[in-house]
């Protein structure tokens, strides 16, 4: 059995369409996250859960320095941005790296706030702003993983679609 290891060790952020290459020092993306919710009742031995919905989606993005175009996008908390964050997976295999597989991860979400900035001596000044998330799109070598849309009630897991009945059931 040959063993294939995957390595993503850079991206790029696209802000609005406009590309931040060098811009950011790292971003933590949102991720659908479960919420689960404990059901117990009389004659059960014990206790379940089962689930309730998702969490809210939070993504933060650590920013190399103070850049005008972005503090500009997190002044407004009613505006939505539009963002992609591109990598590339290296595979290995025991024949070296055989495989280069593009990563896309979309999202649309508002700034909740630019973070703070502190300025030192001989030190670049970095921040970290944190964004709500509405919608977040995961996409490996072309392939859908997930789509979420806290607002249109769409949940999509390996092309299937988590709350179609639920929609229907509700009417809409």
């Amino acid at each position: 059995m040959d063993v294939s290891v995957n390595r993503l060790t850079n991206a790029n952020i696209y802000l609005d369409g406009i590309g931040l290459l060098g811009r950011a020092e790292e971003i933590e993306v949102a991720q659908p996250r479960q919420k689960m919710v404990e059901h117990r009742a009389l004659g059960m031995a014990g206790t379940a859960e089962f689930w309730a919905g998702v969490d809210k989606l939070e993504a933060k993005i650590k920013w190399a320095s103070l850049y005008p175009e972005v503090l500009n996008a997190v002044a407004s908390p009613f505006t939505a941005h539009s963002f992609q964050v591109r990598g590339s997976i290296d595979q290995y295999t025991s024949q070296g790296r055989t495989a280069q597989l593009p990563v896309i991860y979309l999202m649309t979400g508002v700034f909740k706030d630019a973070g703070g900035f502190a300025f030192k001596q001989h030190e670049n000044v970095d921040t970290t702003s944190s964004i709500a998330v509405y919608h977040s799109e995961l996409y490996v070598n072309g392939t859908q993983i997930h789509l979420y849309d806290v607002l249109a009630n769409i949940y999509v897991v390996n092309g299937v679609d988590q709350l179609a009945q639920f929609r229907t059931n509700l009417g809409g």
